[in-house]
């Protein structure tokens, strides 16, 4: 029986680790888009006065789709599109439908809109990202032409679809399956599934509102908490979905399960919150599901062997009952209790030669298997590329510096590196040649780095070096020379050097894990927006 019972903790171990690493991997999918989310709108104002420029040259002679063309000139990231409303409020130019940035629900007629605009009460070139029906994310910024006469409007929308069906594509495999889902205000979407055919708008509300349910009853099985329940049957138009989700689901945290017994599958969910910043109020949750079939087999064949085993165990008892009954039955239960607990047996000898001989050979195999355990434990931490500590090793380090500075002041810096145009390299030369300047990279971190400093390979480009009892100035000091042996050693084909962009912090005692990973993703964008090749952080910092 404790053979079964172990059987079934590994099966769901095994499963549940797996399912951790998916989403960690999705995790890291998700912050790359965000980032390069976030770098995109730095171009859209300049978008915007593009468009301005434009409609004032052409004038009366404006080519709608010669300027959607130019605008999207070299663009790698997403699409702009255009619109241009008058004074009517009536579209007269439009290269998508007819979506209009500003809520203009607040405004009672037209009249009170344009006055607002021309008195500048209405921030125009600010609006909030949002996710649409489509899994699309939106922006949209808007301003008055010159000739004060119309809104001009470019929309920026993402659609990152076709990058998680890539990634689903690797992930699932015979034993598993993976279904991602996005929460937004109203609806519960599996981004990931093949639309469903619709006729009109209300089949397609339809639709959303009977998945969504759905989807809810399906979560509670995990959670078994009757807010969900409640939720699930609440009129979609009545309830702001996911806030009222991201206060029951505990997001971030230890993945939720529950078996399926009508389907013999065992279930997990975890949940992310805040994609694509807090404005976009989107939680994103995946599901890993396992067939139980494996399990089952496993556990029918250990029940065999188990059999088999105490029906041999009890015939040599007896046939020995009569010679050293003493000696066999104690020795033979010291052993059994110790074996079932995988523990070493101690000074357990017999004077029959087979039980001395067995108690060796199972103190030798525990012991090597042991070690092995040990050693597999370890390479788990390793990065397989580079060689350096990996994303799982970082996130258990940053964590047990975080709770010491907390108890202890013992402060500590992190750097985040990512080298700069490393699409282009790989886009030139291949990713093959793209591994070997990620191998290079690390090897001169590790080369350049004090004695006491870690350095971690985190996803794609992006390394941490954490600083141990350094100090933000004396941090960068250490980073910036890393930065310049990078900058004088990595020399490739076509004389192509090779450079980092850095952003450095100092922990706080306000931190978390979370936010000191984005305030040094803040300050790493800083740099690459300034031009690269050098360390951004705040001057202003507390522990400076």
């Amino acid at each position: 029986m404790a053979a079964n019972q172990s059987t079934s903790e590994n099966f769901i171990n095994d499963n549940y680790n797996q399912s951790l690493e998916i989403k960690e991997k999705f995790r890291t999918i998700f912050d790359k888009l965000e980032y390069e989310f976030i770098q995109a709108e730095a171009e859209n104002i300049k978008k915007l006065d593009q468009l301005s420029e434009i409609v004032a040259n052409q004038k009366s002679n404006f080519d709608l789709q010669k300027t959607v063309t130019e605008l999207n000139k070299n663009v790698m990231f997403g699409r702009y599109d255009v619109a241009i409303i008058n004074q009517d409020y009536i579209i007269e130019q439009a290269s998508i439908k007819q979506e209009i940035g500003l809520d203009l629900g607040q405004f009672k007629d037209v009249k009170t809109l344009f006055n607002s605009l021309f008195d500048n009460k209405i921030k125009l070139n600010i609006s909030s990202p949002k996710i649409d029906l489509n899994a699309k994310l939106k922006r949209y910024l808007l301003k008055l032409s010159e000739d004060q006469k119309y809104i001009l409007q470019v929309g920026f929308s993402l659609d990152y679809i076709d990058e998680i069906h890539t990634q689903l594509h690797y992930l699932n495999t015979e034993s598993s399956a993976i279904k991602l889902y996005l929460a937004t205000e109203f609806f519960i979407q599996q981004i990931n599934a093949q639309p469903a055919d619709v006729n009109s708008k209300n089949e397609e509300f339809k639709n959303l509102t009977a998945s969504t349910k759905a989807f809810l009853l399906d979560l509670n099985n995990a959670l078994n908490n009757p807010e969900i329940e409640d939720l699930a049957n609440q009129d979609r138009k009545q309830v702001n979905l996911n806030k009222s989700l991201a206060k029951i689901v505990p997001l971030n945290e230890q993945l939720m399960s529950f078996v399926d017994e009508a389907q013999n599958t065992i279930n997990f969910y975890s949940a992310t919150g805040a994609l694509f910043g807090e404005e976009s109020a989107t939680l994103l949750f995946i599901k890993t599901t396992f067939s139980l079939a494996p399990l089952n087999n496993s556990l029918r064949n250990n029940l065999n062997t188990f059999l088999f085993i105490s029906v041999l165990v009890l015939l040599v008892l007896i046939f020995f009952e009569l010679f050293k009954k003493r000696e066999i039955t104690s020795k033979l239960s010291s052993i059994s209790h110790m074996i079932k607990n995988n523990k070493m047996i101690d000074n357990k000898t017999s004077r029959i030669k087979d039980i001395s001989i067995l108690i060796k050979s199972y103190n030798e195999m525990l012991a090597r298997l042991n070690q092995q355990i040990a050693v597999n434990k370890e390479l788990s931490y390793i990065d397989t590329l580079t060689g350096v500590k990996n994303r799982r090793a970082y996130d258990e380090k940053i964590q047990e510096l975080i709770s010491l500075y907390q108890r202890y002041d013992t402060t500590f810096s992190i750097g985040l590196f990512d080298a700069d145009n490393f699409k282009q390299i790989n886009d030139n030369h291949g990713h093959s040649y793209g591994d070997i300047v990620l191998k290079d990279i690390a090897k001169q971190l590790q080369t350049n780095k004090r004695e006491g400093d870690l350095v971690f390979r985190i996803g794609g480009e992006e390394f941490i070096v954490i600083l141990p009892n350094t100090n933000l100035l004396n941090s960068q000091n250490v980073l910036d020379k890393m930065r310049t042996e990078i900058r004088k050693n990595l020399t490739y084909q076509e004389e192509m050097k090779i450079t980092v962009s850095i952003g450095l912090t100092e922990v706080t005692k306000q931190d978390d894990k979370d936010s000191l990973f984005k305030r040094v993703d803040k300050f790493l964008y800083i740099a690459k927006k300034r031009g690269k090749n050098q360390v951004s952080h705040d001057h202003n910092s507390p522990n400076n």
